[in-house]
């Protein structure tokens, strides 16, 4: 199926209001590339807020570039339909790489999950630090930090994606007010009780994955919605290592901090949490090459021990280096064509 100049192939999967394919197409040079489709439901390409929500996502991706987010390359409209157009992750998702391990009977390595919770702290630093073109913060919630929208790549990269429920200043007026965004499962306790929110509820989100990670073992799933949420009300939290006895202490202190109930005594930003992260993996001599061994046995359905870290804390460990820089898209020029977009039919 063609869609523009994209060759849609096989669907990954179907949210609220978008299908996402894997799809390819010829860069200049007769290139071909592999890319991700996100296109808006048939269904809902003429409904005003839809599409306002469709295209608030393209914006905020535009803005985004950092090297553990996924990065956007194109937006079109073809026969009617708008489209997103992706970077391709050629890994597993956090979710997978769980089911994975839980088939084979095998732990998350303390070092994996470690690593992978830290380089989702440093994009969620960047997320909720961005700013708009007049300087002021856009106070960007991302609303979704889920194991499946954690994307692990062959190398050792990680990546966070899906911002389509995302909230920023931009886009409140995109939110009816008291409605709840996000996977049930990893709602922060102020988002339920309709209290106002902020970039907090990403941290109790991702300790919520961090806890997952650890134990192999759902904190509040349950098959009924109502119990979830009374679980992530009420529910006395356990620490990591009351499942999985080999966590040690400095790993439980940080699940257990990012998921007090009371913002105030939470991780008060992204970069406070990867800190602590940065300061445990330093301790387990995180060598990335490792990462993507492991990775790649979990792509093979076989996953790989990988060195425990030290039950030791330093507080005086150098900081792990950080990730390759963002690699950016075609010079931006699909901005240009989201920006003809919305003076030519801004959304209603």
């Amino acid at each position: 199926m063609q869609l523009g100049r994209y060759e849609l192939g096989s669907i990954l999967g179907v949210g609220g209001m978008a299908e996402v394919f894997k799809a390819h197409y010829a860069s200049p040079g007769g290139v071909r590339r592999t890319v991700v489709v996100k296109r808006i439901l048939p269904t809902f390409s003429r409904d005003p807020q839809f599409v306002k929500m469709f295209v608030a996502e393209a914006q905020l991706l535009g803005l985004l570039h950092h090297p553990n987010v996924v990065q956007a390359h194109d937006f079109g409209e073809a026969d009617g339909t708008l489209f997103l157009v992706l970077e391709y992750v050629d890994g597993p998702s956090v979710s997978e790489a769980m089911s994975t391990l839980r088939r084979l009977n095998q732990k998350m390595p303390l070092i994996a999950a470690a690593y992978f919770t830290r380089e989702v702290c440093r994009a969620l630093d960047h997320v909720h630090s961005l700013k708009g073109s007049d300087g002021e913060p856009l106070n960007v919630i991302h609303r979704d930090v889920t194991p499946a929208n954690i994307v692990l790549t062959k190398e050792g990269g990680v990546k966070l994606l899906d911002f389509g429920v995302a909230k920023y200043r931009a886009s409140q007026a995109h939110t009816v007010e008291g409605t709840v965004k996000g996977k049930p499962a990893y709602l922060a306790p102020e988002a339920l009780e309709g209290k106002r929110i902020d970039s907090r509820v990403d941290l109790f989100s991702l300790g919520i994955v961090l806890h997952e990670m650890l134990t192999l073992k759902g904190l509040f799933e349950s098959d009924n919605q109502v119990v979830t949420f009374r679980k992530i009300l009420e529910l006395p939290i356990a620490p990591p290592s009351t499942l999985q006895p080999s966590v040690p202490a400095e790993l439980d202190a940080i699940v257990m901090k990012a998921l007090e109930r009371d913002p105030a005594r939470r991780y008060q930003t992204a970069g406070e949490m990867a800190d602590d992260l940065d300061r445990y993996l330093t301790l387990g001599g995180l060598n990335v090459d490792h990462i993507a061994t492991f990775v790649g046995g979990l792509v093979a359905r076989k996953a790989p021990e990988l060195p425990r870290i030290p039950s030791v804390a330093s507080q005086h460990a150098p900081t792990i280096a950080a990730s390759a820089p963002a690699r950016r898209d075609e010079g931006g020029r699909w901005l240009g064509r989201l920006g003809r977009f919305l003076s030519r039919k801004p959304p209603s």
